[in-house]
C-alpha cells in the first residue's frame, strides 16, 4: 500500500475510533475546520451540520452511551477523488441499563487533498433505527420530530403524522443498498 493511500486509511480509522472514544475533542481532531456532516436519507429531516453543530449533536449522542464502537465491515477507497466509503456496524451499550444498541451505516467520507483530515461525511443510517433512537433514547435536540416526520426547527405541521414508517424504511433501505452497490462499483473495486 502506498504512503498516500495508507494516510487516507489512517484518517478514516481515526474518525471511526473518534466515535468510539465518546469524546467530542477526539472525534473532532480528525475533521477539517470547514467540516460538514449530513445524516441521510433526507426523509429523516436532519439538517446538514457544520463542525460546531456536529460537535453539539455528537455530545448529546455520546451522553446516552456507556460505550460505543464503529466497526468497519468494508472500506472502499476512491483514491484520486479523496473519498472513502465505509460500511460500518455501530454497536454500543446505552446508559441506565437501557440495553445494547446495534445499528449500521454507510458513510461517504471526503478527505482533504493531503488525506490527513475529514472534510465531510454523508452518513446513510438505518431509518427505522434512527426513528427508534429519536423516540426512545436521543437527546431533545436530536433533530428528528417523530410525531411529524420532519425536522423540529420548521415549526410547521406537514401532515405526515400516521405515515407507515415501516414501509418507508423498507423503501429507503432498498435505496441505500442500491447506492452502496453503485458507490462500490464507481470505486472501481479498490478496497483497503
Amino acid at each position: 500500500m502506498d504512503e498516500t493511500r495508507a494516510r487516507r486509511l489512517g484518517t478514516v480509522h481515526a474518525l471511526l475510533d473518534g466515535y468510539g472514544s465518546l469524546s467530542v475533542p477526539t472525534l473532532l481532531s480528525t475533521t477539517s475546520p470547514d467540516f460538514h456532516h449530513q445524516v441521510l436519507p433526507e426523509s429523516l429531516g436532519m439538517l446538514p451540520r457544520n463542525r460546531e453543530s456536529f460537535a453539539q449533536h455528537a455530545a448529546g449522542i455520546f451522553n446516552i452511551f456507556d460505550e460505543f464502537r464503529m466497526i468497519p465491515k468494508s472500506i472502499a477507497d476512491d483514491g484520486q477523488g479523496n473519498v472513502a466509503v465505509v460500511h460500518a456496524r455501530m454497536q454500543g451499550t446505552l446508559k441506565g441499563g437501557a440495553g445494547e444498541w446495534i445499528n449500521e451505516c454507510v458513510m461517504m467520507i471526503r478527505l482533504t487533498p493531503d488525506g490527513t483530515q475529514v472534510a465531510s461525511v454523508a452518513e446513510f443510517v438505518d431509518s427505522a433505527k434512527a426513528l427508534e433512537m429519536a423516540r426512545k433514547h436521543a437527546p431533545d435536540d436530536f433533530g428528528v420530530d417523530v410525531d411529524r416526520g420532519k425536522e423540529k426547527t420548521t415549526g410547521e405541521y406537514d401532515g405526515t403524522a400516521g405515515v407507515n414508517y415501516k414501509s418507508i424504511s423498507l423503501l429507503v433501505g432498498l435505496a441505500q443498498v442500491v447506492v452502496v452497490i453503485s458507490l462500490l462499483y464507481f470505486a472501481r473495486g479498490v478496497f483497503f
